[in-house]
């Protein structure tokens, strides 16, 4: 499956909670979406430190590369909607864009099996330099990393992207990010418990094996609601 990321780049606050309401319900009408994740920031600081969060972001979910472009075209409801005065409100004027191959090591259909829409949280990661060898550097991570992540109490969600090329003409900055994580948990207590726990020094003992890349990673705990496809 296709992940298409936007998050909005301007540091305001982010929008009520019915301006959120209403623009899920406009997301679910896109045609060929098969679903999205809706995130907001979680007012939380952990151990990375990274700074302050997006006031949105998402995640949208289609088929085929084919069916993403076709609302990133001319005639697009997903352009269309991008062009509005709720998209404004919600995610600001100025965001990047990324499409990327979705990689799932853990995933319970959408939304996750026992996630509570209203208190779902989720860590979102992306790694913005680039790898020496980016070959080596994906066979070493999706070999060892994602698996580490599974031992995360209460995880629901663990899922890696990685970049490929795509059409659009939507009005965003296109970034290049050569990977992506989203790891998903019940609660914002539950995200911050798993940061505490002796998988925490797994995770980092193994960052000592990475092969060579440069830009580092920012991290960013998010509320995260769901959306389906209608």
């Amino acid at each position: 499956m296709i992940s298409y990321f936007l998050t909005a780049r301007e540091p305001t606050r982010p929008a009520e909670t019915d301006a959120f309401a209403e623009f899920r319900t406009e997301l679910a009408r896109i045609p060929h979406l098969r679903h999205a994740d809706l995130h907001r920031p979680a007012d939380v600081e952990t151990y990375h430190r990274d700074g302050a969060a997006p006031r949105a972001a998402m995640r949208l979910v289609f088929d085929s590369i084919e069916a993403l472009e076709s609302q990133l075209m001319p005639g697009g409801r997903l352009l269309e909607l991008a062009g509005s005065a709720l998209w404004r409100h919600v995610a600001g004027e100025q965001m990047t864009q990324q499409a990327m191959l979705t990689r799932s090591f853990l995933s319970s259909g959408h939304p996750p099996a026992g996630a509570d829409d209203t208190q779902a949280c989720s860590y979102l990661v992306h790694y913005p330099g680039q790898a020496e060898d980016f070959n080596a550097w994906l066979r070493h991570y999706v070999s060892h990393h994602p698996q580490i992540m599974l031992d995360y109490p209460d995880v629901m969600q663990v899922q890696v992207f990685t970049r490929l090329d795509w059409c659009d003409a939507m009005p965003f900055e296109r970034v290049s990010y050569m990977q992506r994580n989203q790891l998903t948990f019940p609660s914002i207590d539950a995200l911050m418990h798993a940061l505490e726990s002796p998988v925490r020094a797994r995770m980092r003992k193994d960052n000592q094996n990475f092969p060579a890349f440069s830009g580092g990673a920012r991290h960013f705990a998010m509320r995260t609601s769901f959306v389906n496809g209608i």
